[in-house]
This record gives C-alpha cells, sequence and structure tokens, in this order.
C-alpha cells in the first residue's frame, strides 16, 4: 500500500517537476553558462563579462538602485498597507466603497497605470499643474540620476502595490480573536497600547509575508522604473541587464547582470528566511 502511495506521488509530482525542468531550471542553466561564455572567443569559463560590467560605474549605479529602491518602496507599502488595513478595519458608512476605491491602483494593469503616472509627473503633467495651479514653480519629477527621480519611482511603484499588503494585513486583522482586545481594553489599556502591544505583534507573521513577497517582487523591479524614468534614470539590474541586451546586443554581460540579480534575491531570501526561523 504505502508503495501504491509512493508511485502515485512521484507520478503527480511528475509534471510540476517537468515544468520546473524546463522554465526554470534549464533557463538558469544557460544563463549562467552565456554570462561565462567569452562573447569574441566564445571559450568557457570565462570572466569577461563579469569583469566587463564590474568596471561599468552604470552597473553600481544599478546595483545601488537594486538595494535603495526596493528597501524604500517596501517600508513605504507596509506603512501605508498597515495605516489603511487599520482604518479600514473598523465600522463606517462607505467602507466597502473606500476598500474598492484603495485596490483600483492594482487592479489596473501594470503598463496602463505606468502610462498615467508618466503623463502625471511629465514636464507639462498634472503634478505640475497642480503646483503652478498654487502659485508654486514646476518641478522636474524624472531628470536623471536625481534623487528626486528614485524618490518619484518609489512612490510611484508603492501606489500600485500598496493594495497588496492593505489585503494581507487586512485578511489578518480579520482573523484575529476579539477576546485579547476586549480584555485588555477592560484592563484600561488605551488605544495605542492596544494596537502597539496586542495588534502589531500579532501580525507580525501577515507583515513578515508582506515583506517576503513584496521585497522580492520589488527587487526584480523593471518596468516602473524603466517606463517613468529610462535606462540612466533610475537604474536597476533589471534594467541593467536590458540595456547591455537591447542597446549593445551583449548577451553575456545582460547575462551576468541577471544573475547577478538572482544572486542578490536568493541571498535576501535565505537572510529573511533564517531571521524568521530564529525568532
Amino acid at each position: 500500500m504505502r508503495r501504491t502511495f509512493g508511485t502515485w506521488m512521484w507520478l503527480l509530482a511528475a509534471p510540476l517537476g517537468l515544468f520546473l525542468l524546463a522554465f526554470l531550471a534549464y533557463p538558469i542553466a544557460y544563463a549562467i553558462k552565456l554570462a561565462l561564455t567569452d562573447p569574441l572567443t566564445q571559450a568557457f569559463p570565462s570572466v569577461s563579462n563579469v569583469r566587463l560590467i564590474v568596471h561599468d560605474s552604470l552597473f553600481w549605479q544599478a546595483l545601488w538602485g537594486n538595494i535603495i529602491l526596493p528597501i524604500a518602496s517596501v517600508a513605504l507599502e507596509l506603512a501605508a498597507g498597515l495605516g489603511l488595513a487599520v482604518v479600514m478595519a473598523a465600522r463606517f458608512p462607505g467602507r466597502r466603497l473606500l476598500r474598492l476605491v484603495v485596490i483600483v491602483p492594482f487592479a489596473l494593469p501594470e503598463i496602463v497605470f505606468l502610462a498615467i503616472m508618466r503623463s502625471v509627473f511629465a514636464p507639462r503633467g498634472y503634478a505640475n499643474a497642480a503646483l503652478a495651479a498654487a502659485g508654486a514653480p514646476p518641478v522636474e519629477w524624472l531628470l536623471p540620476g536625481r534623487a528626486l527621480t528614485f524618490l518619484t519611482v518609489v512612490v510611484v511603484d508603492a501606489w500600485h502595490v500598496t493594495p497588496v499588503v492593505f489585503l494581507m494585513v487586512l485578511a489578518a486583522l480579520a482573523a484575529l480573536p476579539n477576546e485579547i482586545d476586549e480584555a485588555a481594553q477592560l484592563d484600561g489599556a488605551g488605544m495605542l497600547a492596544r494596537f502597539f502591544c496586542i495588534t502589531l505583534p500579532l501580525l507580525r507573521p501577515a507583515l513578515f509575508a508582506a515583506v517576503l513577497l513584496r521585497g522580492l517582487d520589488a527587487m526584480r523591479m523593471f518596468a516602473t522604473p524603466l517606463v517613468l524614468a529610462g535606462v540612466e534614470g533610475a537604474p536597476v539590474l533589471s534594467t541593467y541587464a536590458y540595456h547591455q541586451w537591447s542597446d549593445y546586443g551583449n548577451d553575456g554581460a545582460a547575462a551576468a547582470a541577471a544573475s547577478g540579480l538572482a544572486l542578490l534575491c536568493t541571498l535576501v531570501t535565505l537572510l529573511l528566511l533564517r531571521r524568521r526561523v530564529l525568532t
């Protein structure tokens, strides 16, 4: 009986294994091979592609961007998502309509949302029109290499994906037992004390899941910085790899940058999971 169950288990898992082998393991192995192949002599293994990108200043800007942008974006999403979830968890008239309004940015296709944001922050866009109506001078929101450009990309990315964090935290809030909060209220604990000492610790699993999910997604950010600021406006490793492939036709350098991004994502995942296990 046990042998039959084991046979069926392997048969049921075989399609998933074949899918992962064909669409994950093979592309990764091919990208690593491409990254370690000399583009001129086709010698393997070779570090010529790695040497090329590490001597490129844009690569280091992209590497720092791939650290700064995800941290800032996820921090903003956590703060906004948690705040919105706490507010929307309360009972008040029209809360269902407001929940739908909060989810609208994520419901839009990414390219449509980014096209709208591009028009908002264009030199003659809606943001500068609002500043002009208030009597303020226009602002160059998306000039390459400026801190304001990074901030704009962070705000746009967070605006688009905050609904994901909001829904995760709202679901966790709905699952919390009311008895603990009511007992603390009877003991004289104020609203802030109940939130920071009871609600927030109970939300830690949901917040950790949000950090892990959104952190990895933000690290492979591509469309937002590319559409808003171009390759050099707010560079990250994914747009740098695209730059090497599309502008220079250097497949090896693009594969080396993409492999570096994959390694960075793996290290961050292991660190987060290790911290979760230890805590």
